[in-house]
């Protein structure tokens, strides 16, 4: 058999049993890599098997085992056979075997294991070990012979029944696992496979379950609990009714579980505990909200606990450490507008200035939604500060301001008449005020225009845009394009474009002669928003002239709009052009002509060597509603290799003969 495999494959072998544990990885790789190229016949791969199975059995080398079942576990259902007739000879390594079995064997092995349980000679660590194997290849044959160990297997085997059927996700009847609920050995495997019964009949089991003296009985049954919840389906709200009326002392034992260990039971104790409206439990979740989906479920029970959750977390603020401000803040934005108490705010207020950046932007975001007037002063300071915390902070400002109707008189009293010219609050300033959409600070936007600080005046331009109605704004942006900073003169141009400010039109041509790409890009955009048939002209030259993909993409974007032939004409034309967001624009803009030509040159397009193309090609077949692409489309699905392409595809035609149908 030696002669049979690679000499580098058989020494490999030989390197699983040493005693260096570097060696032994080695050795499985080199071993995995010959696997996956495959060797050379199944007579090889015979070989191979069998000389991992006499590691495996070897009782004089642990390491040598462990490292030979890793390898056989890659190679696979291939390795069954041989399991299966090893089996048949017995020993002392079957338990080995049968556990391997469990993990690479299929449905066809399931009556060798079945054997395994009803065999008049059983030994009873084998059967435990083919009891963990049926419940990882499940199946119905194999939930029958773990429900028949329920009833008539020893107490061991029950817990391995158990524990395999939970592995299986079997749905076992609640009278077949009800006898098992008082066994002390037993009882938290009852509990768990209860919760997948998708029967009502087990809540009463699990809800009795949550006051058992046990703490791992308790847990089980919490998660249990809640797996039924989600298993009844339409009749869920029959769990969350029964958890509602739960005593205090249940409340209190699911509180327990909030910080168990098991990331599982946490969340179940969560979910349970926004059942029962149990308000108490909020200070103790804000200790287990370590990762997103922790955080996700509180939120969520903090939106289900209703009113009493703002004193709870009013309470909770005074007390809290620094640790746990940041996630207050965050459950605190889970209660609805207004149900924040003055001292709750206030709390969120003063953790602003926490040195802690997270809880202080935490803060800011949770004000934007619950902060009052009171709460203008804090955040006016804290935009001040630089990065994320100053621009929350504007946007928290400009939120309360809009919800709490805080006029014009009201900012000056905060602000002052004379606006700061630099640093972040100047910007932040501009930002929020962008966001009042309020021409009466135009004038005050106006004067910062003037800043030494490019950061202000970037902020400034772009605040002018969000400005309604007829203000100086727009001829102070056409002046603003003159700007020393492209980042500036490209902000006035995005700006101009938002007004639609067809006063500035011929400022924006001549912008796209900017020495700046960015500020091309941006005139050019700004042009096609204008929407102005005059411009056109311009847009072409563009196309045909500017060397940036990035600035002739928002040329393109305005041709959509033409419906003129030649810009049609222009538009196939750059499909074939060598860069992808080129030919993705053109695509895009062929969406605005209903003639057939546009229809032929997208579906051209699905044969595009990139992905992204094709998928936008069909994207805009899905909304031309022309029918004789159905046809092609249809053609097309069936050699489309890209999932995405083949999903846009298929939208595509279930579109069009929606629209046939209609």
């Amino acid at each position: 058999m030696t002669d049979a495999l690679p000499l580098s494959v058989d020494a490999a072998l030989v390197q699983l049993a040493d005693s260096a544990w570097r060696l032994r990885k080695q050795a499985v790789e080199t071993l995995e890599a010959y696997i996956e190229d495959g060797p050379a016949d199944a007579d090889t791969l015979r070989v191979l098997i069998e000389r991992l199975l006499d590691r495996l059995t070897n009782p004089n080398t642990i390491d040598g085992r462990a490292a030979a079942h890793e390898v056989l576990v890659a190679i696979g259902p291939a390795c069954a056979d041989a399991l299966a007739a090893r089996l048949d000879q017995g020993g002392a390594a079957a338990r080995m075997l049968v556990d391997l079995l469990g993990e690479v064997g299929g449905r066809s092995d399931v009556p060798t294991l079945v054997a395994m349980l009803e065999g008049p000679e059983r030994e009873e660590n084998l059967a435990a070990a083919a009891c963990t194997a049926l419940g990882a290849l499940g199946g119905p044959q194999a939930e029958v012979a773990l429900r028949h160990q329920l009833e008539g297997g020893t107490e061991m085997l029950r817990v391995y029944a158990l524990d395999a059927l939970r592995a299986a996700r079997a749905v076992v009847p609640v009278a077949e696992v009800e006898p098992l609920v008082q066994s002390p050995l037993t009882r938290v495997g009852a509990a768990t496979v209860l919760g997948l019964s998708a029967d009502v009949a087990a809540l009463p089991l699990l809800i009795g379950l949550l006051d058992n003296p046990m703490a791992g009985v308790r847990a089980a049954a919490a998660a249990a609990t809640v797996r039924l919840q989600a298993a009844l389906g339409e009749r869920a709200s029959i769990v969350s009714g029964a958890v509602a009326r739960l005593s205090p002392a249940t409340r209190a034992h699911i509180r327990a579980l909030i910080l168990h260990p098991d990331h599982e039971v946490r969340i179940a104790a969560i979910r349970l505990a926004g059942m029962a409206s149990d308000s108490d439990a909020i200070e103790i979740v804000l200790s287990a909200m370590d990762d997103p989906r922790i955080h996700e479920e509180a939120f969520e029970m903090v939106h289900a606990v209703g009113p009493a959750a703002a004193a709870a977390l009013g309470r909770a603020a005074e007390s809290l450490d620094a640790v746990r401000r940041e996630p207050l803040m965050r459950l605190v934005a889970a209660l609805a507008p207004g149900s924040a108490d003055q001292r709750l705010i206030n709390t969120i207020v003063g953790a602003l200035d926490e040195p802690d950046d997270e809880a202080a932007l935490a803060a800011a975001e949770t004000l934007q939604n619950m902060g009052n007037r009171s709460s203008l002063g804090g955040l006016y300071r804290a935009m001040a500060e630089p990065g994320r915390l100053g621009e929350a902070a504007a946007d928290a400002m400009g939120a309360v301001m809009v919800r709490e109707e805080v006029g014009h008189a009201d900012l000056e009293l905060i602000v002052g008449t004379a606006w700061p010219q630099s640093g972040a609050l100047a910007q932040n300033l501009c930002r929020m005020v962008g966001r009042l959409e309020d021409p009466r600070y135009t004038s005050h936007l106006v004067a910062v225009l003037g800043s030494p600080d490019v950061g202000v005046r970037v902020a400034a331009a772009t605040a002018l845009g969000g400005l309604k109605g007829e203000n100086e704004g727009a001829s102070v942006l056409s002046f603003t394009l003159a700007d020393e900073e492209p980042q500036v003169r490209a902000a006035a141009c995005r700006s101009l474009g938002r007004l639609r400010a067809m006063s500035a039109w011929q400022s924006l041509v001549a912008a796209t002669n900017d020495d700046s790409a960015m500020v091309r890009a941006a005139a050019v955009a700004a042009l096609v928003c204008l929407d102005n048939p005059i411009t056109l002209a311009r847009l072409r030259a563009v196309i045909a002239e500017d060397p940036m993909p990035s600035v002739v993409v928002q040329a393109i974007a305005g041709l959509g709009r033409s419906a003129l032939d030649q810009d049609l004409t222009m538009l196939m034309s750059l499909c074939t052009s060598a860069d992808f967001e080129v030919v993705k624009a053109a695509a895009r803009a062929l969406g605005g002509f209903s003639v057939h030509r546009a229809t032929a040159a997208l579906l051209g397009l699905l044969g595009h060597t990139r992905w992204d193309v094709r998928w936008t090609a069909a994207e805009v077949l899905a909304e031309r509603n022309d029918p004789t692409a159905l046809a092609p489309l249809a053609a097309l699905a069936a050699s489309e290799e890209d999932p995405h392409v083949r999903r846009s595809i298929d939208l595509a035609i279930e579109a069009l003969r929606s629209l046939g149908a209609g």
